[in-house]
This record gives C-alpha cells, sequence and structure tokens, in this order.
C-alpha cells in the first residue's frame, strides 16, 4: 500500500504511480503487459474460469503549469478539486516528466475558467523555489502515506488506494489453487473524463464475456461509513451496475460475513466511477469502493487535508475481491436464491383451489 500511494500522480502524469504498480505485481511474477496509451495490465491466469477485469485508475486530481517565466507562472486545475478549497493560498510539489522535481511551491490567485475536456473549473498562479515550465506538474503538499491507529492517510487514496487492492488481491490469486483468469488494469486520466476506460472500451481491450469490476476509494456518505467495510457498489451518480456481475460480490460477501468480515452494500451516488463506461458499452459490470474520508481531498474546515481510509476497509476489500474470483469459478449463489426458486409442492396445493369472492 505504502509503495503504490506515495507515487505522486496526476491526470496524463502517472509514469511514478504506473512504475510503482509494475514493480509490485512483477515481484510476485505476475504477467505485465501495456496498450498503446501506457495502461498496465496485470494478468494471473490458471485453469479454465471466465475472465474477471479489475480496474481501478491511477491518477488524482492535481495541477499542470500551463506558462511560466522563471519562478511563476500559470497553473491549471485537473480534475475535480472545486470550491473553497482553492480560495486560500496551499502548498504543492512540482514535477515534470523527465524524473525532475519536487520543487516547493505555492498556489494562489485561483480564476474560474471552465475548461470541460480536462475537466478544469480554472486557473491559478503558481510561485517556486526553482524554475518553472509548462508541462510541470504539481500535487498537493500532503504527506504520502501515514498509518495512525487503523487509518490510513495519504495524498491520493482516490484511486491509488483503489490499486493498491488490487494489486494485493492479485497477488492472493496468485497464490491460490482454484482456476482463475484476473486481470487488473490500470487506468490513466480518470480524473478528467473517464478517458482511459474510454479507450479501452473503444478499442475491445478487455473480452466481452469479462465481468468488470470497479475499484474505487470512493466519497464516504452518510449510509457508508469508513471502517465498516469494503462496499458492494450497486451504482454510482449516473448508473446502476449489473445484478448478473454484482451477484458473484454478494455471494463472496456473504461467505465473508460467516468468518467476521464486514461488508456494506450500498448505491454510492457521491461520483461517477469508471463502471459506468462499461456499462454504457454493454458489459456485464459492478463495483466496489474503500470508503474515503476528506473525499478530493476537501477537509473538514474547506481546506486541503489528506484523504482517508481505514485499513480494515481495505482488508475487508481484498477479501471481497479473491472470494469473488472463486464464486466466479464455483458459478456461486447467494442462499437467499433458493427463495427464488420452486414453489413448493405443499404450497401449490394451498394456492391450487379456486377462490370465491366473499359474498355480501
Amino acid at each position: 500500500m505504502r509503495a503504490i500511494v506515495s507515487a505522486p500522480t496526476a491526470p496524463y502524469h502517472e509514469a511514478h504511480a504506473l512504475a510503482a504498480i509494475v514493480a509490485e505485481v512483477e515481484r510476485e511474477g505476475i504477467d505485465v503487459r501495456t496498450d498503446d496509451y501506457g495502461q498496465v495490465f496485470a494478468q494471473v491466469r490458471r485453469g479454465d474460469a471466465r475472465p474477471i477485469a479489475l480496474v481501478a485508475h491511477t491518477d488524482h486530481p492535481a495541477f499542470e503549469i500551463v506558462s511560466a517565466h522563471g519562478h511563476e507562472g500559470i497553473a491549471r486545475v485537473l480534475g475535480g478539486f472545486r470550491g473553497n478549497v482553492l480560495a486560500a493560498p496551499f502548498a504543492v510539489r512540482v514535477y515534470d516528466d523527465h524524473g525532475g522535481g519536487p520543487i516547493s511551491a505555492t498556489i494562489d490567485r485561483f480564476v474560474p475558467d471552465l475548461d470541460p475536456v480536462h475537466n478544469s473549473g480554472g486557473r491559478a498562479r503558481i510561485r517556486s523555489d526553482g524554475d518553472l515550465a509548462a508541462g510541470q506538474w504539481a500535487v498537493l503538499d500532503l504527506i504520502p502515506f501515514d498509518r495512525q491507529d487503523g487509518r490510513l492517510h495519504m495524498g491520493a487514496a482516490d484511486d491509488l488506494a483503489g490499486c493498491a487492492v488490487i494489486a494485493l488481491a492479485l497477488r492472493e490469486l496468485a497464490a491460490a489453487s482454484v482456476p482463475v483468469d484476473v486481470t487488473g488494469i490500470f487506468t490513466r486520466a480518470e480524473e478528467t473524463g473517464l478517458y482511459g476506460a474510454r479507450l479501452i472500451a473503444d478499442e475491445g481491450g478487455i473480452p466481452r464475456d469479462a465481468l468488470v469490476v470497479s475499484v474505487e476509494a470512493s466519497r464516504e456518505l452518510p449510509h457508508v461509513r469508513s471502517g465498516d467495510g469494503a462496499v458492494v457498489r450497486a451504482g454510482d451518480l449516473h448508473n446502476t451496475f449489473s445484478n448478473d456481475a454484482e451477484r458473484f460480490l454478494r455471494a463472496a460477501a456473504e461467505r465473508l460475513g460467516r468468518d467476521g468480515v464486514r461488508t456494506q452494500r450500498a448505491l454510492l451516488d457521491g461520483g461517477t466511477c469508471e463502471g459506468s463506461t462499461f456499462v454504457i458499452h454493454g458489459w456485464t459490470t459492478t463495483a466496489i469502493a474503500v470508503p474515503n474520508v476528506n473525499y478530493h481531498n476537501r477537509g473538514a474546515d474547506d481546506r486541503f487535508a489528506a484523504e482517508i481510509v481505514h485499513l480494515d476497509d481495505v482488508r475487508s476489500a481484498v477479501a471481497l475481491l479473491v472470494e469473488t474470483a472463486r464464486a466466479v469459478a464455483e458459478d456461486a449463489r447467494e442462499a437467499w436464491w433458493s427463495n427464488a426458486g420452486p414453489v413448493p409442492d405443499e404450497v401449490k396445493k394451498k394456492l391450487a383451489p379456486s377462490l370465491e369472492p366473499p359474498r355480501t
């Protein structure tokens, strides 16, 4: 978890995060490939099983320098930073795509300037301790990773925590004995428009018979609390997902519950996840989430703050993915499904006689 979530990342500038993910999964002997857009596919395959695609994105809202002179420039917001968090000056770290950085800097004087292509709400002034140049990018100057009493504080839980969950699940599945065909897919540029997932869908990067599972660190909501377990996500802000896929998550959650592993199930409408992309393009899709406190780094006082996920929820999410792969291999069903099966003969007999309407 620490190795992956500590990597600085921004939409279009995910090389550090992708390298950390590849290092973790290759160390376990897992096969890795990339597509034409630098997105990583890590596959565990053994025996004959229906393919499963576990999808998480490697970017997080950040800033891109669009013009600069000396130690000062203009930075564009990339992704979902909005509102009062941008009002007061805040510290950032500046990087470039050639290994340079970090350089300490401050962003202030935000000006609204909507740019839908990059999901950007505007631009701001950036001043640094070193020379700035167009094309550099900046992340919030927050602690990359810290564990405090079971709560994991990080600059970018959304969605590097989801990437780490997938990497951990792949490790467990690589050591298991059940038939599996599971691919972890680590996408790019989700925060600016679900672009990586859209490219995969447009170009058929996932088999048509695959079950797609989106894995997110999603906004904590009043009915979905951090620390209560991973969430079987019935849908997001825009779409409900497929019961044909979710039934395997529910069967897995039922099994885990017998062993004391807590999970939740809810419609998480606090944002849109990559599951919606694959629903629209016709894949059988479901999702899980780890509740994320301070989603998109919005703290309680409307200042930027670390995102927080609970270690128990991370463990629950890994267990849920591993058990779901077993459920898919077995075509498992929930115990409840027997209630929808054939009606007992005894009940049929009770219902068979014609009922006469009551006489008045």
